[in-house]
């Protein structure tokens, strides 16, 4: 069987890469006096989770970390994360 060669033209977009991996890090920020955790994607800077509870954004970060998922993809999708402003 033969194999299909795919033809890319001039025009075409292909994904990004990123030049350094993807890391997450924990942060505690203060909102009107309350504690908040957030989850951030590095690179980016994308905040991916924002909780109360530090045992949830830390279990997130550890496996993220961990795993990379979303690596390949360039980070988490935009409409996954959390719309903190």
């Amino acid at each position: 069987m033969k194999k299909q060669k795919v033809r890319f033209h001039k025009s075409d977009r292909r994904p990004g890469h990123l030049g350094e991996q993807l890391s997450y890090e924990k942060r505690m920020i203060k909102n009107k006096g309350n504690i908040h955790w957030q989850a951030v994607e590095q690179p980016t800077g994308t905040i991916v989770r924002q909780s109360f509870f530090e045992e949830d954004v830390e279990q997130l970060v550890n496996f993220q970390n961990k795993n990379r998922q979303w690596q390949s993809n360039g980070g988490i999708p935009k409409f996954l994360c959390d719309n903190i402003k």
